[in-house]
């Protein structure tokens, strides 16, 4: 595959990627958010299991952006050129559980809305602790992911493979993104959704360059530094 047919097909999958992830958490946020969650699934069981899909298009998207990306970024430093794919399957691997926890809180809402009060009581229990599970998954997900295009951006701004306004947005945007991670973790109050916003603009931004540019590999490295 020439470098420019990767170019536009790895512009094509952080689309895909973003598009996908961003409608199934629109589909999906305000039911889980909900007092009585599990009735809210239960009755919107469709939307969920959309949402799920889409939620698994997006761990595949963004597997394959790092596995065309991989011998693009290897003639810069093979080192980053692994991190970035192995950085890229952990993320896909920790957010595939949460995909799954949708459909299982779908099950646990219909048959919530068929038993017992007791059962009412147990299974709203273990939804609550699962929708916790699924915020620790997407957070090691992104842990994973801001490290990982921490990096790239890197060898991406050092060698100007793309403009290094551009990966200088993303170098801003993943540091942001692991800031977020981190404070959410510790329950810091300053952390709030605008943090997501440098790095969701830099993978909005770097595909539209990739579609009509692509890379720019004119600046190869010394040898002694690879």
């Amino acid at each position: 595959m020439s470098t420019q047919l990767a170019a536009r097909a790895i512009a094509i999958l952080f689309l895909i990627s973003t598009s996908s992830y961003t409608i199934a958490d629109s589909l999906s946020y305000e039911f889980l958010v909900a007092p009585d969650f599990l009735n809210q699934v239960a009755q919107n069981s469709w939307s969920l299991s959309l949402a799920s899909l889409l939620e698994f298009l997006n761990c595949a998207a963004v597997v394959g952006i790092s596995v065309l990306l991989y011998p693009i970024i290897k003639q810069y430093n093979e080192r980053v050129a692994i991190g970035y794919l192995a950085g890229r399957i952990i993320e896909a691997a920790t957010l595939l559980p949460a995909a799954v926890i949708l459909i299982t809180l779908t099950a646990m809402g219909e048959k919530m809305l068929a038993g017992s009060i007791e059962q009412f009581e147990q299974l709203y229990v273990m939804g609550t602790a699962l929708k916790h599970e699924r915020f620790a998954t997407f957070s090691m997900g992104m842990l994973s992911l801001s490290v990982a295009g921490f990096f790239l951006n890197i060898t991406l701004f050092k060698y100007r493979i793309i403009p290094r306004l551009l990966s200088g947005l993303g170098l801003v945007g993943y540091a942001t993104l692991l800031l977020k991670v981190v404070f959410d973790f510790l329950d810091v109050s300053i952390s709030g959704t605008w943090m997501y916003i440098p790095g969701g603009l830099f993978e909005f931004l770097l595909p539209i360059w990739l579609l009509f540019k692509g890379f720019d590999l004119s600046h190869k490295p010394n040898p002694q530094s690879c």
